[in-house]
């Protein structure tokens, strides 16, 4: 079969014949449909970002696939199911931190984790894909889906809608999503309207993705960031009735924590603010703040299978609408296409690899 190889990191990569995969115990063998190639995939690539690649392999993260084969004790997933496959392995302790991989991304680089990746490699910038079935994820009636390249999508959904749920989300309430210019961020917007909220604040600095999820419902309310935390906490509060009731951060990496700080400055009174993003830096929140306003400051990391089901019946059902994502498409012979595509969209623009012809 058809796949991208990586040797080592840093590269190069190649488009090649690789090892079809077979079905391993306890796994699921899908057909690749559709991938979302994300926008920081080349720094993945050439180490830049330092991730723990179990090199060679086949990279790729989450993707949308149809089940080919299941293993013999598998028994919840069916073969020619549409499926989506999480890349997020957990070893499932309960009494201690757990070991988590993504699969064909990285580790934690710790031993158990390494024999986890050496179990579970290869992603899925391939023709062929094998997922633990505990990471696969049924989704009924996506065989008769017409647009299967928008599927990818529900991974940022599932993400964004995870991280509402952990913050506790109730119809009428008002929600900063900051960082909503970058795929999750608009991802968010998306779930916070599809969950009743009654204002969506979305904060970033691209002002046409700004302009574009403005048009999206007339609750959506837009603040450009400025930079300086003050500034853009009178911005926000002004756009709140009063003050945020939940603040959903998916703010890439930046060189500064102000803008989280911004936000979760202009939360109202046990008020919550959700940490989802990439920001590499310690946070100095504002203690005495946090205990007088008994705010709540928690994170969220990837989805699990009974959110990506709950977003995805939300989409099946039509509460929340995929006809403003825009996904540009390509094979996987234009995977370095694919990836400079990705690096230059934003908002609700996505590239997505559909590798089978």
């Amino acid at each position: 079969m058809l796949g991208v190889w990586l040797e080592e990191p840093g590269g190069p990569w190649t488009l090649r014949e690789v090892a079809d995969r077979k079905v391993l115990p306890g796994g699921v063998l899908v057909d690749v449909l559709a991938v979302r190639v994300p926008s920081y995939t080349r720094d993945v690539l050439t180490g830049e970002l330092g991730y723990d690649l179990p090199t060679p392999l086949v990279p790729g993260p989450t993707c949308i696939g149809r089940v080919r084969d299941v293993a013999d004790d598998v028994f919840g997933v069916a073969v020619g199911e549409v499926v989506l496959c999480n890349s997020l392995y957990s070893s499932g302790e309960v009494l201690g931190s757990p070991d988590e991989i993504l699969i064909g991304w990285t580790g934690t680089g710790s031993d158990r984790s390494a024999r986890m990746q050496q179990r579970w490699r290869h992603g899925s910038f391939a023709e062929r894909a094998c997922y633990p079935a505990a990471c696969v994820t049924p989704l009924p009636g996506a065989e008769e889906w017409a647009r299967p390249e928008l599927l990818p999508f529900l991974a940022s959904l599932a993400i964004a809608d995870g991280g509402l749920r952990r913050g506790g989300l109730r119809g009428g309430q008002c929600v900063v999503v900051n960082g909503a210019t970058g795929n999750l961020g608009g991802a968010g917007v998306l779930a916070a309207l599809a969950r009743g909220a009654a204002r969506v604040v979305a904060t970033g600095r691209r002002q046409e993705a700004l302009a574009a999820l403005r048009q999206l419902d007339p609750r959506v309310r837009v603040v450009p960031l400025s930079g300086d935390r003050l500034l853009d906490r009178d911005a926000i509060h002004a756009e709140t009735d009063a003050g945020a009731d939940l603040v959903l951060d998916v703010i890439a990496h930046t060189p500064t924590t102000d803008p989280t700080l911004a936000c979760i400055d202009a939360l109202r009174l046990r008020g919550t603010a959700v940490l989802v993003g990439g920001v590499r830096h310690e946070i100095a929140l504002p203690y005495q703040r946090i205990q007088r306003q008994q705010l709540t400051i928690t994170g969220s990391f990837m989805f699990d299978s009974t959110t990506a089901l709950q977003v995805w019946q939300l989409v099946r059902a039509g509460a929340l609408d995929l006809s403003p994502v825009r996904a540009h498409t390509f094979g996987l012979d234009e995977f370095d296409a694919a990836m400079d595509a990705a690096a230059s969209l934003s908002g609700l623009d996505y590239a997505v690899l559909l590798p089978r012809p």
